[in-house]
């Protein structure tokens, strides 16, 4: 950003039109600059301070929404969410996550105090089924859910029912509406791709996948995060679920040959 950065200034800028017409988030920009700078500064140091990073991550990202969240604008602005405690019908959808925020999360799962637990479910969880963190319609890993995760805020639950959770629609009220809260989304979707963008940028494989089946594959090995880092498959193919951004050039081969 050029800009001094502000919850109010940036929530007042949210429809401010960038040249062409196309709109410019500041509130996606403070988030992918502040995590691109966090990623950036731990990849030097290797896979451990790289992992451990995330968590630096999370932590802006969710300071940010916190600030946006206490702003007058924010609250006599914006919709409330349907999203609480004993909802989620979200959980039943694919998620994706940066793959570092996989070795991240299962780190932390393994030093849990319900570790035996959790690892357990993620265990049996099966192909196509609700996240296996969801207990009790609540996420029992809350802290350390993915950034994905931490995006979503519906304003309509009857809406996240019937296109996650694949249940009717009620046949009282008005159809299930799918907006949803955006300030949430900008903060969240821009430290996702702000955190990635690091490894891309060093040639590091730091894909999207999908967080379960990725999460499976490696709760099992600590060993993950320093077997990726050395460039080897730790996840199996199907969990792969796109890359973040397009692929580097190579740089231009000279005509010139070596003697």
């Amino acid at each position: 950003m050029t800009s001094p950065f502000t919850a109010d200034s940036a929530l007042n800028a949210i429809a401010a039109p960038r040249g062409g017409g196309a709109k410019v988030s500041p509130l996606r920009d403070a988030a992918f600059d502040a995590a691109r700078t966090i990623a950036a500064a731990a990849l030097p140091k290797g896979a451990e301070a790289a992992v451990a990073a995330v968590g630096e991550v999370y932590a802006m990202a969710e300071s940010l929404w916190a600030e946006i969240r206490s702003t007058p604008a924010f609250a006599l602005g914006t919709r409330r969410a349907a999203c609480g405690k004993g909802c989620g019908w979200c959980c039943h959808q694919r998620v994706g996550a940066t793959a570092v925020e996989v070795f991240y999360i299962a780190d932390q799962i393994r030093q849990h105090p319900d570790a035996e637990f959790l690892i357990a479910r993620i265990e049996s969880w099966p192909t196509g089924r609700a996240c296996a963190l969801l207990v009790d319609g609540a996420c029992s890993a809350y802290a350390i859910r993915p950034l994905k995760c931490r995006g979503l805020y519906q304003l309509d639950a009857r809406w996240c029912m019937t296109t996650y959770a694949k249940l009717d629609a009620p046949l009282f009220g008005p159809p299930p509406s799918p907006d949803y809260q955006m300030p949430p989304k900008d903060v969240f979707d821009g430290a996702v791709f702000g955190m990635a963008l690091p490894f891309h940028l060093a040639g590091r494989d730091c894909p999207g996948v999908d967080f379960m089946p990725a999460l499976k594959a490696v709760i099992h090995r600590p060993d993950a995060a320093t077997a990726w880092w050395r460039g080897d498959k730790v996840f199996p193919a199907e969990a792969r679920l796109h890359d973040w951004f397009p692929p580097m050039p190579k740089p231009a081969k000279s005509g010139k040959k070596r003697r």
